[in-house]
């Protein structure tokens, strides 16, 4: 309906043109740039990526010399549960991505970065040739980003003739967060040593290699490695070799490749990925549970079908007391407001003898959603014995 409209207007206005004298074809020459202006326009990119890096290595696998072709990226904000990153490979005079179309064509192979290793690597048979690369990143299957990169074929080294032992190998594993645009990611970070600081200084070649623990192994020369995921040269700054992989619970089998200037030696270790960090409802208590001694000061917690109901208690045994102030609160376990406000009492003197509380809190336990919560109480009493106050505070199971 809009081009129709659109035409509408404009045969209105060359007609309009026309009968103030100006040329018939003129017009016509004009409607026809009208109607070309209309073509698809290109889609406009927004760069996505903060770094994209491309590393070539040669292996060797029998008799088949490959190049593994490892690119490696960093997103300038977290990548979205519809959105995924996937690498094109083609030969350069092949390969093409069409703006207007969104489309790359020619291209050999694609892979997705499926495991959010922020890495994609690419394998072929012959170490001599030279690739074009598009790093894409795709939401609900388009591309909204694209990052273009040509490899260097690597140079085939010469696989030293002896053997010689590698130092024994440890690892370390644990959970890291970084945040992007203030979206939480979370990774299993890996790091691999060599134990009690041997020295390297004789090793011109020191690679740590990473991959599923029945797919990754060793090739036939005792070199080269094959079927893995991402590789790692030695920091020797660090101290280690560096992994990070954003699957949390994944086990890998790691390899170590070195070799001196006539010998070669390799290691490997299988890692077990880091336990998921403690609940934060961790040594949770159930209702019904009394907090403290209710002669002094205590929480009762009690639960009654959906209802959980909690009530500070004090008791005061003199009549001097002056002053005598009981709360009870709730709150989450990281420190935002319970499902109930505060509820206290105050008194001045003359205060009798006698137990005091304060009016009971309660909440249906089937509209929070949390699995636990937090009830905390102050009592503060002063009188001639001075100031004195507690503080109890424990978490319940909520079921």
């Amino acid at each position: 309906m809009l081009l129709l409209n659109f035409l509408l207007v404009s045969i209105f206005s060359l007609f309009q043109i026309s009968c103030n004298g100006q040329s018939t074809n003129n017009n016509i020459s004009a409607f026809a740039l009208l109607s070309l202006s209309g073509a698809t326009a290109e889609a406009t990119l927004e760069d996505k990526f903060q770094s994209v890096q491309s590393t070539t290595y040669y292996r060797k696998d029998g008799n088949l010399q490959f190049q593994d072709i490892v690119i490696e990226y960093k997103l300038k904000t977290t990548k979205e549960d519809s959105e995924s990153v996937i690498g094109y490979m083609g030969n350069p005079n092949e390969i093409s991505y069409n703006s207007k179309t969104g489309i790359i064509s020619g291209q050999i192979t694609e892979i997705e970065d499926s495991f959010k290793n922020n890495s994609i690597v690419f394998s072929y048979s012959d170490y001599t040739k030279k690739f074009k690369f598009y790093l894409t990143l795709k939401k609900e299957g388009k591309i909204i980003s694209i990052r273009e990169i040509t490899s260097t074929p690597p140079n085939a080294p010469t696989i030293p003739p002896n053997t010689i032992t590698l130092p024994t190998i440890s690892y370390e594993t644990e959970r890291s967060i970084t945040y992007n645009g203030g979206i939480p990611t979370e990774y299993q970070i890996i790091r691999v040593k060599f134990q009690n600081s041997p020295d390297l200084s004789t090793f011109k070649r020191l690679d740590a290699y990473l991959g599923r623990p029945n797919i990754i192994s060793l090739a036939a020369d005792n070199f080269n490695v094959i079927n893995y995921m991402k590789v790692s040269s030695y920091d020797k700054y660090a101290g280690y070799f560096f992994f990070s992989s954003g699957e949390l619970y994944a086990s890998y089998k790691i390899i170590v490749v070195g070799s001196t200037d006539d010998a070669k030696g390799n290691r490997s270790i299988d890692t077990v990925p880091p336990p998921p960090p403690a609940s934060p409802c961790a040594g949770s208590l159930t209702a019904p549970i009394t907090i403290g001694n209710c002669s002094t000061h205590c929480l009762v917690v009690n639960l009654v079908g959906n209802q959980m109901e909690y009530i500070a208690k004090t008791s005061v045994s003199t009549t001097t007391e002056e002053y005598l102030y009981l709360d009870s609160s709730s709150s989450t376990v990281s420190g935002s407001s319970g499902p109930v406000g505060l509820e206290y009492i105050e008194h001045f003197s003359p205060i009798s003898i006698g137990a005091y509380q304060t009016n009971p809190s309660t909440f249906d336990v089937t509209s929070y959603n949390n699995a636990c919560v937090v009830l905390s109480s102050y009592l503060v009493q002063e009188g001639p014995g001075g100031f004195k106050d507690t503080y109890l505070t424990t978490k319940v199971i909520v079921p």
